[in-house]
């Protein structure tokens, strides 16, 4: 067996929720690109934390999520109201220890560097994400759009809480 298969060389992908093939610049497939972007960024941050700590945990919970957004996409609905609730969780306990006061620029230690710039690309994600129910009818349109939001605020939230925890300055505007 192969990693390759060679079925993509025509520059199209086969898209489990409209059943066939489509060009791999499709807004559908430009949104999932996004989420595994974000997904691999959040997976850089990961590596430079401790594994036994909660943010490593939580980090392992935003990436299944991403995940299980990309399935939901695709017809099985794998996320709900709750991801939301969790989120928002997370979201108010690392802001509630690290409230911002000012704009910052984006950046500290390695882990905190790629949260902020996985927070972009769930921004971008979610931009994509809207370009795309624009001109298409797609599985669970308004809790995905809660979800994307949610990710990128927990994912900002957490990094302003381990710039606190780790007695790195934010540079302020």
């Amino acid at each position: 067996m192969s990693l390759y298969t060679g079925k993509g060389d025509d520059g199209k992908t086969f898209c489990m929720l409209y059943g066939k093939k489509i060009p791999k610049d499709h807004p559908i497939i430009e949104f999932l690109g996004s989420l595994d972007e974000s997904n691999s960024a959040l997976g850089v941050a990961r590596s430079y934390m401790d594994i036994d700590s909660e943010e490593y945990k939580f980090l392992i919970y935003l990436q299944k999520l991403i995940f299980r957004v990309g399935f939901t996409i695709a017809g099985k609905k794998s996320v709900s109201i709750d991801d939301v609730k969790k989120l928002e969780e997370y979201s108010d306990k690392y802001y509630r220890e690290a409230p911002l006061k000012s704009f910052i620029l984006p950046g500290g230690d390695s882990a905190i560097s790629h949260l902020h710039l996985a927070r972009t690309i769930v921004r971008r994600a979610e931009r994509r994400f809207i370009s795309l129910i624009r001109d298409e009818d797609v599985p669970e349109q308004e809790l995905t759009i809660k979800i994307l939001n949610r990710l990128s605020d927990a994912i900002f939230a957490l990094a302003l809480y381990l710039a606190k925890k780790r007695g790195i300055k934010n540079i302020t505007l």
